[in-house]
């Protein structure tokens, strides 16, 4: 499917563990699987985001829904994009491990007896699920349709590893499908997630992540438009009540930029959740081309402080860094400084030191 967002590539700090970072299909950031259990047999549902159109058609007896199913994808998308090993490219298989127990510690999830028989049918109806895919103008029509999986075997109750070969657990992914994982995925920070108890709440964060990316004004989208997009077991007003909720969770450890209102949700741009290529560079040239400070002259440092050596570079997260002392910092005028909301000339964290002066408006420079 096309889509006129464009992505950069990912960077990777050195310090970060293997999948500290990973991604997500850019459908995942836009609609929504169910979160409970369709009720009366329900096996369709449509999730709509602007002229996207996403149904979702059960093969089992019912529609994937809850945690499982989001961080299956989550995890094949990541697995594909790496080109991890585990992952065959030339038959789109991938390898779950000997156990299934070692493909859920790979995605973070410790189970026992009683999450084995939630995840289990979870996972068996994500493979058999089908997508139908449109993107219509009053023009043209263009739409795509494949089930998740073509075959899969997997010994859900074998604990102990088997030798190479013996047994291993797998699942043969359509060629549709690889198509939608690899096409233009979004990176998320996989420390976020895993403190995301509520599958709403995944789906919450994976949705601005994607929005900032192109995203150089603020934009509003109706309480109807949402319940459209990520859909609910229930009636609107129960609809924002959750998604309240869920936008609380993700703020205690993301500083996304949303304000809830009565009628509308907006979204302001804000630093990307995990950082591109292009914005890391551009931090290191603005840097580079900053000239350095003027040496102090002999008891100048006592007159002014905000040039003691003390002050050092103080990160925002998901915002950027200032050059600050710590005793001088706020992060509110910090901010302001970074998204190039106070003007130039009375912004008192530009006026501190000459590094910050090439960082002034940097959120807004950097987002495309």
């Amino acid at each position: 499917m096309d889509d006129d967002t464009r992505f950069k590539d990912l960077t990777l700090p050195e310090d970060e563990p293997w999948m500290s970072y990973g991604f997500i299909s850019k459908i995942a950031a836009q609609v929504s699987l169910p979160y409970r259990k369709p009720k009366g047999g329900v096996k369709e549902i449509e999730r709509r985001n602007g002229s996207l159109v996403v149904r979702y058609v059960s093969g089992a007896d019912c529609l994937p829904y809850g945690k499982y199913p989001r961080l299956f994808e989550l995890w094949a998308c990541t697995m594909i994009k790496t080109d991890d090993p585990c992952f065959d490219p030339e038959t789109n298989t991938l390898h779950l491990g000997t156990t299934f127990r070692e493909f859920l510690r790979l995605i973070g999830v410790n189970v026992g007896g009683k999450s084995l028989h939630t995840i289990k049918p979870q996972l068996e109806r994500l493979f058999k699920c089908v997508y139908i895919i449109s993107n219509n103008t009053e023009t043209t029509s263009q739409g795509i349709n494949f089930t998740v999986a073509e075959k899969y075997q997997i010994d859900w109750l074998r604990n102990e590893p088997q030798s190479h070969g013996l047994f291993e657990n797998w699942v043969q992914l359509s060629q549709r499908y690889v198509d939608m994982l690899r096409d233009h995925p979004v990176p998320v920070d996989l420390k976020v997630i895993a403190r995301l108890r509520k599958p709403m709440a995944i789906d919450v964060y994976w949705w601005p992540t994607k929005r900032v990316y192109n995203l150089r004004e603020r934009v509003t989208i109706t309480w109807q438009q949402l319940y459209r997009q990520f859909g609910s077991d229930s009636e609107l007003k129960e609809f924002k009540r959750k998604f309240k909720l869920a936008v609380a969770e993700v703020v205690e450890v993301h500083p996304c930029r949303i304000t809830l209102g009565p009628q509308r949700v907006t979204v302001f741009p804000n630093q990307t959740s995990v950082p591109t290529v292009t914005q890391t560079r551009a931090v290191e040239r603005k840097r580079a081309a900053a000239p350095s400070p003027a040496p102090a002259r002999a008891g100048e440092s006592e007159r002014k402080p905000r040039e003691s050596i003390e002050a050092h570079w103080i990160e925002i997260a998901g915002w950027g860094e200032v050059w600050m002392t710590s005793e001088l910092f706020d992060v509110g005028p910090a901010r302001a400084h970074l998204e190039g909301s106070v003007d130039s000339v009375s912004c008192p964290v530009r006026a501190f030191d000459e590094r910050n002066r090439a960082l002034h408006g940097y959120i807004q420079e950097s987002l495309f």
